[in-house]
């Protein structure tokens, strides 16, 4: 009898570069534009989006409900590293250290900027780095953390939804808009690339016709069966 086959060992270092160089959804590779959730899981935003219309989140994603939930990041591209191509590497476009899971990079969820541990460091200062921009501590959002920092940004994303839900709660006590008249700006999308009657979307145009798709809770709705409709908007 032939002994049972024993499965390749999995290369940690491997391993820890697919998850700073690859979609956490897909598995292919960051093609900018790239978003993070509130978890510090980075994707595609085209192969998340997707996902969100169809419905087809893994289990490990479902607390992601809609377009609230992704943070567009701005990825510093490596001079020369396959911008374009598919193969692109990252880098901090301060002091240069490459994104590859050897250093602790945060990004700045109310610009989308991505620095380094290091870089934020040894530049104190409550301005962005590359934009100015001012944040708060609470606007750093560690990538591909530790469990330990990943049970943080949890605690943090549930108090957010806490306080949202009684904010809601109490504009209907007030008879004010409830969840089905709740703003969405800030919450767009570019959708160039998911146009095309493969993805249940015909001709849209900008913005405000992928927020159409959002409901008021958020949750972003299939649209298959809305074609027609935009067809005769059109």
């Amino acid at each position: 009898m032939y002994a049972d086959k024993k499965p390749d060992k999995v290369d940690p270092h491997e391993l820890r570069l697919s998850k700073w160089v690859n979609c956490s959804l897909s598995n292919e590779p960051l093609t900018q534009p790239c978003v993070i959730d509130r978890l510090g899981n980075m994707f595609n935003k085209k192969a998340l989006v997707e996902a969100l219309i169809g419905k087809k989140l893994p289990k490990e994603f479902r607390y992601i409900k809609g377009l609230k939930d992704m943070i567009d990041i701005q990825l510093e591209v490596v001079p020369g590293e396959g911008e374009g191509e598919g193969n692109a590497r990252f880098q901090c476009p301060v002091p240069g250290l490459e994104f590859n899971g050897k250093y602790k990079f945060f990004a700045l969820q109310n610009c989308g900027h991505v620095l380094s541990a290091k870089a934020l460091k040894e530049v104190k200062s409550s301005e962005c780095l590359v934009c100015y921009k001012e944040f708060e501590e609470c606007d750093k959002i560690v990538i591909n953390g530790s469990e330990e920092e990943v049970a943080v940004l949890r605690e943090r994303m549930e108090e957010e939804r806490s306080k949202m839900k009684e904010k809601k709660m109490k504009k209907l006590k007030n008879g004010e808009a409830g969840a089905n008249g709740e703003e969405l700006s800030g919450q767009g999308v570019e959708v160039s690339q998911l146009s095309g009657k493969k993805h249940g979307i015909v001709d849209v145009k900008g913005v405000d016709n992928v927020v159409g798709k959002v409901k008021g809770n958020g949750k972003v709705e299939n649209v298959k069966d809305k074609e027609a409709k935009f067809q005769g908007d059109v």
